[in-house]
């Protein structure tokens, strides 16, 4: 069947299989490194894995798919159109290079596939790219891709001229191409989704291992959320419901009901009213580790450290998140934090 593919249809398998190659060859690195910490069927991993590759490569493919579908036989002979044609098969190489690379840093600090943290950080553009300038050589590793997506170019050369030398698509074939990407697309979305099959089984590095980073990308775009349960440790709903309870209880204190998430209650208080002043010193994005009283020798906060010496002072407060905008909210409206 291969020796009867037109040129067209035989370049984008060409293409496409070099996709695949490097999706696989980047999951197999990626289990490498935590080989200790998934548990399930190898197999479903890497069947699962295909799966999602493959719906990929469907959406990323269809436009290419559609130019060479509805390219001229005329074009598709010229010179320039197959200069055109090599450098696109080296471009892509590069970005496909690329995407594997921010894959491996990615997961080396999360230790998943790309989620909605990686589409989080297109909000804060600026200082993602320059946190990623000041923590990794940049240019040498640009340079390094591009080096080795040429070096791959060139030996595929062979297989290119054959592609390209293939016979020209017949019109009922163009049709047929174009007819089977839309079926493709639609079975796409009907059928695959973001948890199934990668939702089957195992652990939770099973579970990632068994996704492709740019289709958990594009779906994490979409829906717009994160498992919190995966990401941040918890404890039981009831749990926390009664130490929190245990921690209310106090002579002058009594709850208005027995439901351990109900935190209403009374307060009984003796002596005269208070009314004492209250300033609420509000400051995005700054760390208690820049101020002098917490140990910072440049006296950058004279006068919030002369207000610390004069007021209660906590020291043990936790973060339910890692966005000071939650907090900015939940002390405007008087709300426990979004996590």
């Amino acid at each position: 069947m291969r020796n009867s593919l037109s040129a067209p249809w035989r370049y984008l398998l060409l293409v496409c299989s070099l996709w695949f190659g490097i999706f696989l060859l980047t999951r197999i690195v990626l289990l490498v490194t935590h080989l200790d910490e998934v548990s399930g069927n190898y197999f479903s991993l890497f069947f699962g894995g295909a799966l999602y590759d493959l719906s990929f490569l469907v959406y990323a493919a269809l436009p290419l798919g559609v130019y060479v579908a509805l390219c001229p036989a005329g074009l598709w002979r010229t010179r320039g159109h197959r200069w055109l044609l090599g450098a696109l098969l080296v471009l892509s190489l590069f970005v496909m290079l690329f995407v594997a690379v921010a894959e491996w840093l990615f997961w080396d600090e999360f230790g998943v596939r790309f989620n909605f943290i990686a589409v989080d950080y297109l909000v804060y553009s600026k200082e993602v790219l320059d946190n990623i300038r000041e923590s990794y050589p940049l240019p040498t590793l640009l340079s390094a891709i591009a080096v080795v997506a040429l070096v791959l170019a060139l030996l595929l050369r062979k297989p290119l001229a054959r592609a390209l030398a293939a016979p020209a698509a017949t019109a009922r074939q163009r049709l047929l191409g174009v007819a089977l990407l839309a079926v493709l697309v639609g079975l796409n979305v009907l059928v695959i989704d973001q948890q199934f099959p990668r939702g089957q089984g195992g652990n939770a590095y099973q579970r990632e291992l068994a996704s492709n980073g740019p289709y958990q990308f594009f779906a994490a775009f979409r829906n717009n959320e994160l498992d919190y349960t995966q990401f941040y440790a918890s404890l039981d709903a009831a749990d926390v419901g009664a130490q929190m309870h245990k921690e209310l209880a106090e002579p002058r204190v009594q709850l208005e009901g027995s439901d351990p998430q109900d935190i209403r209650r009374q307060v009984s208080a003796d002596g005269a009213q208070r009314t004492p002043n209250i300033i609420l010193v509000t400051i995005e994005s700054f760390s208690a580790k820049y101020m002098g009283s917490n140990g910072d020798d440049r006296n950058l906060t004279p006068n919030l450290d002369a207000l610390r010496r004069q007021s209660l002072y906590f020291s043990n407060f936790y973060a339910t998140g890692t966005r000071t905008d939650r907090g900015l909210e939940a002390i405007t409206l008087s709300i426990p934090p979004t996590p």
